[in-house]
């Protein structure tokens, strides 16, 4: 019985060891180990996968031009490029960068500023991706920031990963290209240094996009405001473009390229002023040689409503201040959506979200908006005039409806009509002769009133589509 014992031990013992002796040599790990190994050895197995695509993408292109494949593609994949931060006096593919000494360049510039924001279907702008919407704003020399403007763009692909940015493949159907819009876009930084948050992002994305339009061999002096802060903001948590708005007291969409815009304009100036050198940069501005560039159709999708001052006043920030032109069609829609939506007298959040998403489909700018309220207010009026008095409880309801349409004050000229009985006087006290009596507002006021007025001008009897003197400003623009 021992020596049975005895036997198995040794069996025991041999196992353990061969078993020890396998991992050694086969390199194995306890058993926790291999769960750790996997899970640092995973990002390099889906880097590897998803550099071989671009890389296939770029062999075919080179292949159908006739050019010869570098001899070590790994150094030459779209995707394997990685986009610097800026640097002072940095030499990008578009941009000179600022910088405060002598050897960062011979030229100095105190303004104009633009400012530029993109937003993307992924981060290789030398691969396949591309720019699915823009936005840009002017930022003068004393600092007065202009209007935003932007558009999606039709990328002539997917879009990407809408989750991030929320832009659908629906939303960009019917937005320009960028190459329609590039004339507009380079005509906007005439004369100006381009400034953008993490700018060798934009800068890489819009030379590539350029290059595609047929826009090649141009410099231009350019800023960003990411580095600016590191040099002036450097007490924050980090100069993150949120982090940087909530400190200035900016409202801001994350992903959505007209809030960014403005959010880093707000930061430009600030940091300017803080910073308090002269920049110098390595090139000259830009010069756009192509003449007048109207600015094109438009589409934009509204995102991002905060209530605040209300619905409709937010609705109104995330639209251009000028657009091309807006189908009638497209204004008749709205309308009517907007009927529906003030039957209660106000705009909720979902109404401002459905009035927004058609009138940035359609290419509408806020002005084409303002007239279609104002039309819809115009149309309150006339309905309260319409047997010539103007009740208080109707006054109640057209200064409401103007306060939900962003405009609390448009009926302030009204006051409701007196509608006393008048009472006979007595003994004693002087009779009037009727005919000298204030027969209240004249038939002159009571028109105007009543009347339709235009949301352009003012003047009574027309609205804004048919406003003399627009037509007299697009003849003008068109001679």
């Amino acid at each position: 019985m021992a020596t049975v014992l005895i036997c198995l031990l040794l069996i025991v013992l041999v196992a353990v060891g061969v078993l020890g002796l396998l991992r050694l040599v086969g390199g194995g790990a306890p058993d926790s180990q291999p769960r750790a190994s996997h899970r640092k050895s995973e990002p390099t197995r889906s880097a590897a996968s998803t550099s071989t695509r671009p890389a296939t993408r770029s062999a075919t292109r080179s292949a159908s031009s006739g050019s010869a494949l570098s001899s070590q593609p790994n150094a030459s994949t779209p995707a394997r490029h990685r986009i610097p931060f800026a640097e002072a006096g940095m030499h990008g593919v578009l941009f000179t960068y600022a910088g405060d000494r002598a050897g960062h360049g011979p030229h100095q510039f105190d303004g104009p500023y633009v400012v530029i924001d993109f937003q993307t279907t992924g981060l290789a702008p030398r691969g396949a991706d591309r720019v699915i919407e823009v936005a840009l704003a002017r930022v003068e020399a004393d600092g007065t920031v202009g209007e935003p403007w932007s558009t999606l763009i039709n990328p002539g692909r997917g879009t990407g990963v809408p989750f991030i940015h929320k832009i659908t493949d629906a939303d960009v159907a019917e937005a320009p290209t960028f190459a329609q819009i590039a004339p507009y876009l380079l005509s906007q930084l005439d004369g100006a240094v381009v400034v953008a948050h993490n700018a060798p992002f934009d800068e890489e994305f819009l030379a590539a996009e350029l290059d595609r339009a047929g826009y090649r061999d141009m410099r231009m002096p350019g800023l960003c405001t990411l580095w600016l802060a590191e040099r002036t903001m450097g007490d924050l948590p980090n100069r993150k473009l949120p982090t940087l708005a909530r400190e200035l007291n900016i409202p801001l969409t994350t992903y959505v390229s007209r809030d960014h815009v403005v959010a880093t304009a707000a930061v430009l100036k600030h940091a300017l002023a803080m910073y308090g050198r002269p920049l110098l940069y390595g090139s000259d501005v830009f010069h756009w040689t192509g003449g007048p560039v109207l600015p094109p159709r438009v589409v934009n999708k509204v995102r991002g409503l905060r209530k605040g001052d209300g619905w409709m006043t937010s609705l109104m920030t995330k639209l251009p201040v000028v657009a091309g032109d807006v189908p009638d069609a497209a204004g008749e829609a709205y309308y009517e959506l907007l009927c529906a939506a003030m039957e209660d007298g106000q705009i909720t959040r979902d109404e401002a979200q459905a009035l927004g998403t058609l009138a940035g489909e359609a290419g509408m700018s806020r002005l084409d908006v303002e007239a279609l309220n104002q039309r819809f207010l115009e149309t309150m009026r006339e309905a309260a005039f319409a047997d010539d008095v103007l009740t208080a409880t109707e006054l109640r309801e057209l200064t409401r409806a103007a306060k939900a349409l962003g405009v609390p004050d448009y009926f302030d000229d009204l006051t409701p009509t007196n509608t006393k009985v008048p009472r006979h006087p007595t003994l004693g006290e002087v009779r009037v002769d009727p005919s000298e009596e204030d027969s209240g507002p004249t038939e002159a006021a009571s028109a105007s009133r009543g009347a339709r007025r235009c949301g352009n001008c003012g003047e009574v009897g027309h609205y804004r589509p048919t406003c003399p003197s627009l037509a007299t400003s697009e003849n003008l623009g068109s001679g």
